[in-house]
């Protein structure tokens, strides 16, 4: 996931856990940001690194933490060992209220207890990031029916060259018009980095089986259908320009190191 650049799981070290979310009812959109901490953990490091964030879902149940949060994991298009946890919110009024995962170790375990799985859990870390993404509504695609615990999630992460971001939002709302006449697209949530790397445009899919991808239309088949052969290649051509850097990876949800809650809300890039 190249620690997806600035889409990040990050170590709970300083990662800041958010009071319980309502329910995503059918027809909500998405959370307005997404707190991402990206965790790269050392080889041979997994095993102890999620028995470590065990704990933390433990102690927060212990102590009724009122936080829930979502775990993914890369499971194809980067390194296996690398983490997502995601913690959405709406408001910035919402993250003075988060607690840090020490405290959480500290009441949980006691304060010796706590420092000792806090420091083991820390040592099978390899790097940290975090960052804080944006919803772009105007530029998804059925955000309403984005279904965020459907197990995968394909996320497309692309730099955009700083001079040529208008030109890159505009190659975007082309592609999510000619999506959305597609009744084979179900839905894309597009963000954009606002902490964190500058120009970051992330867009995640949603999905629960690797078949459903056998029916997903190419983006190259549907520029063509709705803007003609000559459009689409100019359109594609303002799409390389503007792209520094992308790459793409499919991530998987572990449920078991996610504390979701029966009303959790959205948590995935």
């Amino acid at each position: 996931m190249h620690r997806l650049t600035a889409l990040a799981l990050s170590v709970p070290l300083l990662l800041g856990l958010p009071r319980a979310t309502t329910a995503q009812s059918p027809g909500a959109k998405p959370s307005e940001y997404l707190y991402v901490v990206t965790i790269t953990v050392k080889p041979g490091g997994v095993p102890a690194y999620e028995s470590f964030t065990k704990k933390i879902v433990a102690g927060a149940e212990k102590i009724g933490a009122a936080q829930h949060w979502m775990a993914w994991m890369v499971n194809i298009g980067g390194p296996g060992r690398t983490f997502d946890i995601v913690l959405p919110f709406d408001k910035w009024s919402e993250v003075d209220g988060w607690t840090f995962v020490p405290q959480i170790l500290t009441k949980a375990y006691g304060e010796a207890e706590g420092r000792r799985i806090m420091a083991a859990g820390s040592a099978t870390i390899e790097h940290q990031e975090t960052s804080v993404l944006r919803l772009l509504p105007g530029l998804s695609v059925r955000p309403d029916a984005f279904n965020p615990r459907a197990g995968y999630i394909h996320l497309f992460v692309t730099d955009v060259e700083p001079g040529m971001v208008p030109a890159w939002e505009a190659y975007i709302a082309k592609l999510k018009a000619a999506q959305e006449k597609s009744t084979q697209f179900t839905s894309v949530v597009r963000r954009v980095s606002v902490l964190g790397s500058s120009n970051t445009y992330a867009s995640a899919i949603p999905f629960s089986k690797f078949a459903e991808r056998d029916n997903w239309p190419v983006n190259d088949d549907l520029m063509e259908s709705a803007y003609g052969k000559a459009q689409a290649d100019s359109l594609d051509g303002v799409r390389l320009r503007a792209t520094r850097n992308a790459r793409q990876m499919v991530l998987m949800l572990r449920p078991e190191l996610s504390r979701m809650g029966a009303g959790s809300a959205e948590a995935s890039p």
